[in-house]
């Protein structure tokens, strides 16, 4: 039986793609055989596919590069979010520093410590401010007409917290004794004998130098505050 050309174009592009009955195939086939205007028509299919195969290679190559982008995208996001994250940290931990460990010395007020000696004969101290973060002191030898007596230097610090958040306690006790003795090794087999200092007074400083030498300690008592003299 012969086929008009409109029926054989509505089966062209299930034979072109094989998916059409055998019996539309050898129907097609015959027909092809016979009409060179639709063998055309088939050709131009074959051409739209072709470059539709090229359109198809011409964007996945377009994706490939989109893809590689966005992935260094991602990467310089990742490494951005992380650097942030570290620079979060870093600033973060330099405030809890600085707000909780940061020392300053605190200057000396009348009343800000009491000296006297105990009936134990050590020395005692007591700070009598709202709170402080550390205390400190120095023992230095010092030898008059002879007689070697120790002087003592001591200052409190405090930092942003205890300076300004930090609640007074009324019932914690800030004091402390100053040994007023020392133990030497004279290698006389007798072990460790036990040595009295005599501490002869005290001083405030009102800075704070842990790397000052022996000598400038020695100058300090003209520019401290004598708490305490015996």
């Amino acid at each position: 039986m012969k086929v008009s050309c409109e029926i054989v174009r509505d089966l062209l592009p299930l034979y072109y793609d094989d998916v059409c009955s055998s019996e539309s195939r050898t129907t097609v086939d015959e027909h092809l055989l016979e009409c060179d205007t639709c063998k055309k028509y088939l050709d131009s299919m074959s051409g739209d596919f072709i470059q539709t195969n090229g359109e198809k290679t011409a964007e996945q190559a377009k994706s490939n590069i989109l893809k590689g982008i966005k992935k260094k995208l991602l990467r310089k996001n990742v490494m951005i979010s992380v650097i942030s994250v570290i620079c979060a940290i870093t600033v973060l931990f330099g405030g809890f520093s600085l707000v909780f460990h940061y020392q300053t010395p605190i200057p000396y007020d009348n009343g800000l410590v009491n000296v006297k000696m105990g009936d134990n004969g050590m020395v005692d101290v007591s700070f009598n401010g709202d709170d402080y973060y550390c205390s400190y002191q120095w023992i230095m030898p010092i030898e008059k007409d002879g007689i070697k007596k120790y002087v003592v230097y001591i200052y409190y610090t405090d930092t942003i917290w205890t300076r300004n958040f930090s609640k007074p306690q009324t019932d914690k006790q800030y004091k402390y004794s100053i040994n007023n003795k020392a133990s030497f090794d004279f290698d006389d087999g007798n072990g460790l004998i036990e040595v009295k200092k005599d501490i002869s007074a005290v001083y405030y400083l009102n800075y704070k130098d842990s790397k000052m030498s022996t000598k400038e300690l020695q100058e300090i008592p003209s520019k401290a505050v004598l708490l305490w003299k015996k």
